[in-house]
């Protein structure tokens, strides 16, 4: 298992995997650890938002960590899904 960064569009007022919806170039991303997942996170919405602003539309994309099992190496264990607590702390101090 690992922390990959992927990434969701909204369709029709649902939030859709971009994997899913066979958007080339839009597959979820391995990361090294949490932190910089997330970092890469609030990179990524900052671009985005500004995006948005510019051409005056609402922002119709989401980036999220999540801890999957990796294809490529399934016996790798790096990470662990977070527990509420952790998830309090992570909308509090660090995603932007």
């Amino acid at each position: 298992m690992e922390w990959f960064l992927v990434v969701y569009f909204l369709i029709k007022g649902s939030w859709i995997e971009a994997d899913k919806l066979g958007k080339e170039g839009w597959s979820p991303i391995t990361q090294p650890n949490y932190k910089i997942c997330i970092q890469k996170i609030n990179e990524s919405n900052k671009r985005f938002i500004k995006i948005a602003e510019y051409r005056e539309t609402e922002l119709d994309i989401m980036f999220k960590c999540e801890c999957r099992i990796n294809l490529d190496q399934p016996n790798q264990i790096n990470c662990k899904p977070r527990n509420w607590v952790q998830k309090i702390y992570d909308k509090l101090f660090l995603i932007e």
